[in-house]
């Protein structure tokens, strides 16, 4: 599990300054490339995805079946922005990176399903079960496109597999998160290849202050307690156990314990 925020100029600086050593190493070969871009990207939708301010606004619960919907969400946003680049050579970039960040997808999937407590045993059945909703998700996603852009069809998919409600009933929380989705759908398609590769994908605000529905909340929240989730320096993530840990996004040390407000 790669930790990693693109979002941290120091970072970026830091893979520059050793990019030589890196070059001797192999990292930036083909299949190490593609493997380091996925990682980037699919870190950066799980970063935007983990704002608590998601759950106040649209009254969602934490729990694992509304933090993969909400994860699935920007994993689309990408995934529409990558099928759109087209090549006419053998090897089309935009999908090898999607085939890519989908792996991570699962993968990471994996760690989130173990994280449950789960028996061993039933992992994979459990992975095929959220891969159907995943796959579902984006198929009722992809309507909108199919009905002309109809946000009745992107409401409704919404209401059924993020809200987890039927059409209606949670009308406001619906138009909400569908605005955003359009919005970062027509932002991302100003994202270079470059930016896409390097996971600098330039998301906007979770939810803007005047479309609120709910109290405002800060994106270090300590309160809540979701997977890639900022608490001042420090970002939480799974390790391949599906325990979770804490890094800090300067230093990169790692610990077991959730920061405290005073511990930034």
């Amino acid at each position: 599990n790669t930790n990693f925020d693109v979002t941290q100029p120091k970072h970026q600086e830091r893979m520059e300054r050793w990019k030589w050593v890196l070059d001797l190493l192999g990292y930036y070969n083909e299949d190490a490339r593609i493997s380091s871009n996925s990682a980037l990207l699919y870190h950066s939708c799980v970063n935007q995805a983990a704002h608590p301010s998601f759950y106040r606004a649209l009254d969602l619960p934490t729990d694992f079946r509304a933090q993969q919907a909400l994860l699935m969400v920007h994993v689309w946003i990408v995934h529409r922005r990558l099928i759109s680049t087209k090549s006419s050579g053998k090897n089309d970039p935009g999908k090898v990176l999607q085939e890519a960040l989908f792996d991570r997808l699962w993968d990471d999937t994996i760690f989130r399903i173990r994280h449950q407590n789960v028996s061993e045993l039933t992992v994979n059945k459990h992975l095929g079960e959220v891969q159907q909703r995943c796959f579902s998700q984006c198929v009722a996603f992809d309507q909108h496109f199919n009905a002309a852009g109809s946000k009745t069809v992107l409401n409704d998919a919404i209401s059924r597999h993020v809200l987890n409600v039927e059409p209606n009933v949670k009308p406001k929380q619906a138009a909400l998160l569908a605005s955003y989705i359009l919005r970062e759908l027509k932002s991302i398609q100003k994202a270079s290849t470059d930016d896409l590769e390097s996971g600098a994908i330039s998301w906007g605000l979770p939810l803007d202050a005047g479309q609120r529905t709910d109290a405002v909340a800060t994106d270090d929240d300590y309160d809540a307690d979701l997977i890639g989730q900022k608490y001042g320096d420090w970002r939480s993530a799974l390790d391949i156990r599906g325990k979770k840990y804490f890094w800090n996004l300067t230093t990169r040390m790692s610990a077991w314990e959730k920061p405290t407000k005073a511990g930034q």
